[in-house]
């Protein structure tokens, strides 16, 4: 255990330490960075669209007993008699926007909204939407009015109670998805390494060095426990970069105010990406001791790579129906189970046995392909300029 434990320390780190795990790792956090200060200035400049006086002309005095937003709103309106003092209005910047009404808006609800250069947010309409309203409930008791002022607020809730949203809450569904993409960079990445690292050591001769000491099978389960711990330290500072940016930016993006992450995702994501590096790791190392060179190591790890990328390819199918036969049987395969689970949770409450199966399957997968690098290893390390044969392999993993 020990030999194995300084085969994954050290395999860690000299991949931690190149300078293309380096520019890898700023990649993403580069683009959280700019997606952040575009995110920060985008609500900067919606904000100040969404503060002052709209004003608006009613032909018809449909809104002659409208209520103006309660405190708390940043947000007033101001008739006008007719289109051109408005227009004088804002021409002048006393105004922001304004509506003109229609003549029959009290049946049709159909008006036109002018301004100058920032288009007036969603909060703008809205709160004028409220305003109107606020005309349709004169006379009516106080309470009974705001309520209908308020409208509908939905929670959605699956009947077995394991999982709620708010009608609003986009953060629950992207935010699995984001994980999922960032999951796939850093699996691709990590086991292409693995798969060149085998490679570059039968060439050099240095697994000759490696093998007086330890056996085949501690050799690749310390390099795939290596890649594992890159990976997680990949999407661990990855996931942190985007916490950071997500705190600096919620109090600035109304659907970010009130997000809220999972436990139990991140809990599910952690098991999904060990075992899913552990198990490509394995076949990375598998097919490096196998080939002759990384070339033709890239072109048989590509099948590999695909079926691992068809839950994206049917992203649509698992979106619209994520609990459909096809998205079943992709979280149960354990080639494609950890990034099908993932890009479920946000759109569904996943049954607890698939949950369960999927993850059983998957580790299974891994132990019997570390197994199985490890007899391939044997017979494949010292072969220089010669594949490995699938007879011999077949013959390898005979008991």
């Amino acid at each position: 255990m020990k030999k194995i434990i300084r085969i994954a320390t050290s395999e860690y780190l000299r991949r931690v330490s190149r300078r293309g795990f380096i520019v890898v790792l700023l990649l993403p956090l580069l683009i959280i960075a700019v997606i952040a200060v575009a995110s920060y200035f985008s609500a900067s400049a919606t904000l100040s669209s969404e503060q002052g006086v709209v004003g608006y002309v009613d032909p018809s005095n449909a809104l002659a007993h409208a209520v103006q937003p309660g405190n708390g709103v940043d947000i007033t309106f101001r008739r006008f008699a007719d289109e051109q003092a408005a227009r004088t209005a804002l021409t002048n910047k006393q105004i922001i926007a304004y509506f003109v009404l229609a003549p029959d808006f009290a049946t049709s609800g159909k008006a036109d909204l002018f301004y100058w250069q920032n288009q007036p947010g969603k909060t703008v309409t809205n709160k004028f939407n409220q305003f109107a309203r606020s005309s349709l409930v004169d006379g009516r008791d106080a309470a009974i009015a705001q309520r209908l002022l308020n409208g509908t607020h939905f929670i959605l809730r699956t009947p077995d109670g394991t999982r709620t949203f708010s009608d609003n809450d986009v953060f629950a569904i992207i935010f699995p998805i984001v994980v999922a993409i960032l999951f796939i960079i850093a699996l691709f990445g990590g086991a292409a390494y693995l798969l060149q690292a085998v490679v570059d050591e039968k060439e050099n001769r240095t697994i000759e060095i490696l093998i007086t000491s330890v056996t085949p099978m501690q050799l690749m389960t310390g390099k795939i426990t290596g890649l594992a711990a890159v990976g997680l330290t990949q999407i661990g500072i990855w996931l942190l970069g985007g916490f950071v940016a997500l705190s600096a930016i919620r109090d600035h993006v109304d659907f970010l105010k009130n997000v809220s992450v999972d436990p139990a995702f991140i809990g599910l994501a952690v098991v999904l990406c060990v075992l899913q590096y552990l198990l490509y790791g394995a076949v990375m190392a598998g097919l490096g001791s196998i080939v002759i060179d990384a070339r033709q190591g890239h072109s048989y790890s590509t099948p590999f790579t695909m079926v691992a990328m068809i839950p994206m390819f049917f992203f649509a199918v698992i979106l619209f129906d994520p609990n459909g036969m096809l998205a079943i049987v992709l979280s149960l395969f354990p080639l494609t189970a950890p990034l099908t689970l993932l890009l479920r949770y946000g759109m569904t409450s996943i049954p607890l046995w698939q949950i369960l199966v999927g993850i059983a399957l998957l580790a299974l997968s891994a132990a019997s392909a570390m197994w199985l690098a490890g007899r391939i290893f044997r017979i494949g390390m010292l072969r220089y300029g010669q594949a490995v044969s699938i007879s011999e392999i077949a013959a390898s993993i005979r008991f």
